[in-house]
């Protein structure tokens, strides 16, 4: 009897041991495959600077710290969804732009001839910066466009999705006005 005991200890031990194990090893492979993809929401934004197009100024994000949010849309002229989007960027640029919003879209890997056709057959009204070489694109880990970013005053990362943010978090973001005394 005395021997079963000592074997059924053995065999709970064994299983917990198993257990762990196999924990370890689910953990260790979720953290290798599921890392999450580009910034991440409540991050602070990488900064990056860019062409503008059809320009001789560049567009640096910094710039707007502590003064602008900022939604920043990753596209190519060949992608239908990107071009499905110009129409509300448009109207979003046109609503809250005079409220403090920065509408920029940035460009990836298109010759800049090619992109300001685009730009003038669409009628695009906001920023379109050039990541001719996607370094940008690399930093944000896009991997799939239209990708939308809205980045708060603060630098900070609020939204991030290949569909653009709803109204009510761009209206979060937006700089306060100050009540008159």
């Amino acid at each position: 009897m005395k021997k079963n005991k000592w074997l059924s200890g053995y065999v709970v031990k064994l299983f917990v041991m198993s257990l762990l194990i196999t924990y370890s090893l689910i953990h260790l492979a979720t953290c290798l495959y599921s890392a999450s993809v580009g910034i991440d929401v409540g991050n602070k934004s990488v900064d990056f600077s860019l062409k503008i197009l059809s320009s001789t100024e560049t567009f640096k994000l910094s710039n707007y710290e502590s003064k602008n949010p900022i939604l920043v849309n990753f596209f190519a002229t060949w992608c239908p969804y990107c071009a499905e989007e110009i129409p509300e960027l448009n109207k979003i640029h046109n609503k809250y732009g005079k409220k403090g919003l920065v509408v920029a879209s940035i460009n990836v890997q298109e010759r800049e001839n090619k992109v300001a056709d685009f730009v003038k057959r669409k009628k695009i009204v906001y920023k379109i910066l050039l990541d001719a070489d996607s370094d940008v694109s690399k930093k944000f880990k896009v991997y799939g466009i239209p990708t939308n970013i809205l980045i708060d005053s603060k630098g900070v990362v609020v939204f991030r999705g290949n569909n653009l943010p709803d109204e009510s978090l761009i209206e979060k973001v937006l700089p306060k006005k100050k009540s008159k005394k």
